[in-house]
């Protein structure tokens, strides 16, 4: 699993660098100082532009469109450490809406990249079902996320791990005609990585046109000399947002962490698996690895293709909607499916609001598993209501953790569950990925989206929502992965030495801006 040493590692640099800004701007001013008599003006004029420059970031922040959380974090560190905060968020804290590549692309805003769906503006889909809130359901998120909800025409399999998941893929590659495109946060050169790649050079070979999107940062560990080969080869191969100058460039921080897999627009494949050994339980690894990915067949796999091509579009300028992607299917499989997306390039947290029209139905269970936890106050409040109103609400956590700071983020809000009653589990078994919302067992979301600010609001992200047998397959698994693990008593927890609750509390302030 992606340790996030490099970003860690840069934050590092960009505090070094301010501090070593603020330490060359102080010897030049003393020496500045010594040899002229001009020391007053020169400081005074310098504390009142960097003044000028504090203050005009703080009323551009203060008068952004967004909650008073997202902003204070950016508010408190400008005032306490004015050059480092500067530094961060020029790197980190710039809107994504603001920049060239997204202003210089039409075709990304709002709904405007949809050709081959029936947009919501257009009108709303017939939805078949008996229950009234599945339907309001489907077609909110058809208003929110753009995507059009598909009935009876769509069938689901849900694959456990990366030893379901990727046999099936190869499967499938072998079996490709026409096209294959694929898109991965995470893409590695080893054994999986490689022999996956691999199998897509050979189809490529054989006029299979096959296009490949990876992502720059989480894909960074792929050996130069196999990125070279894939280079090479006939796959049309696009790196998403390459960082050539990682300092005060807003690309370091909006990353592309969807997971889309199409082939020949008949089969399509999303969840929370990359390309890469770690999600293989069959590959040995530091520790078990549990995931969930979902196999679509039919017309829903349509709404992967146009997100993919919108990808492609935003990294090459290059729009592609012919029907040769686009065929039609003939699948008849009862249950509704929808593709719900969002990322820095809109002007809502789309999936987070979709989960919170979710959770605000649910009159039983609330089912969700996430590797990351950092809840935001809208989706936090709708828990804390659903679980007054008397619904069973079940969380469960990684009880092994990938990422050290970030678990202890998770922790916290851990902590904030179980005192308003929330059930949580640690899965003792190993580290859960898997990113899956359940409501009453009747509808289920399965994709990339984790239950934190980077996934609602920075980063770019994808789930599918559907009803019908995979949700008993879902559940199923949810019910085992409780077994797996370890539900947290809440007057041990709060038990715990205060020097922990108190760094996990410090870390959560900042869970708005990372």
């Amino acid at each position: 699993m992606e340790k996030n040493i490099r970003k860690i590692l840069l934050v590092l640099l960009l505090i070094f660098i301010a501090i070593a800004m603020r330490f060359a701007f102080e010897v030049l001013y003393n020496f500045v100082a010594r040899i002229t008599d001009l020391s007053p003006i020169i400081g005074f004029t310098t504390r009142t532009l960097f003044v000028g420059v504090v203050v005009l970031i703080w009323i551009g922040v203060t008068l952004r469109s967004e909650a008073p959380s997202q902003k204070l974090p950016w508010l408190l560190l400008l005032a306490f450490e004015p050059i480092i905060g500067i530094t961060l968020f020029l790197t980190f804290g710039r809107s994504f809406k603001h920049s060239l590549r997204y202003r210089k692309r039409p075709l990304m805003h709002d709904d405007s990249y949809i050709t081959k769906e029936l947009r919501a503006h257009q009108g709303t889909i017939d939805i078949d079902t008996d229950d009234k809130d599945l339907t309001h359901i489907f077609q909110a998120s058809h208003r929110i996320s753009y995507h059009q909800p598909f009935v009876n025409d769509t069938a689901i399999s849900v694959l456990k791990n990366g030893e379901a998941f990727y046999p099936d893929l190869i499967k499938e590659i072998e079996n490709a005609e026409k096209f294959i495109l694929m898109e991965f946060f995470i893409v590695r050169s080893d054994q999986r990585g490689k022999e996956i790649l691999d199998l897509l050079i050979t189809k490529a070979e054989e006029n299979v046109k096959v296009k490949v999107i990876i992502d720059a940062l989480g894909s960074s560990r792929i050996r130069r000399k196999y990125l070279k080969k894939l280079k090479r080869s006939k796959i049309d191969l696009i790196i998403n947002d390459k960082i050539y100058f990682p300092f005060f460039n807003t690309r370091i921080n909006f990353r592309n962490h969807r997971k889309i897999v199409v082939i020949d627009g008949e089969i399509g494949y999303t969840g929370g698996m990359n390309l890469a050994d770690e999600y293989d339980n069959t590959i040995d690894y530091d520790y078990y690895f549990r995931d969930t990915q979902v196999k679509l067949r039919g017309q829903a796999v349509r709404s992967l293709t146009c997100v993919f091509f919108k990808d492609y579009y935003y990294n090459t300028n290059q729009f592609i909607d012919d029907d040769f992607y686009y065929p039609d299917t003939n699948v008849s499989h009862q249950g509704v499916t929808q593709i719900l997306q969002s990322g820095p390039d809109s002007h809502e947290a789309h999936i987070r609001n979709v989960y919170l029209k979710m959770i605000m139905t649910a009159k039983k269970s609330i089912r969700i598993m996430t590797p990351y936890m950092a809840i935001d106050q809208e989706t936090l409040t709708a828990l804390i209501v659903a679980k007054r109103s008397g619904v069973n609400v079940e969380v469960i956590i990684p009880g092994t953790p990938d990422k050290y700071l970030v678990y202890k983020v998770t922790l916290f809000y851990a902590t904030t569950l179980l005192e308003h009653g929330i059930n949580v589990y640690r899965y003792t078994k190993g580290f859960s990925h898997a990113k899956i919302l359940v409501i009453d067992d009747k509808i289920a979301s399965v994709g990339s989206y984790n239950l934190d600010n980077r996934s609602a609001l920075i980063d770019f992200e994808i789930t599918a929502l559907f009803t019908g047998n995979a949700v008993e397959t879902i559940v199923d698994q949810f019910i085992q992965d409780k077994q797996d693990s370890t539900q947290i008593d809440s007057e041990t927890w709060q038990k715990r030495f205060i020097i922990k609750r108190l760094f996990e509390g410090l870390l959560s302030i900042f869970t708005p801006i990372i």
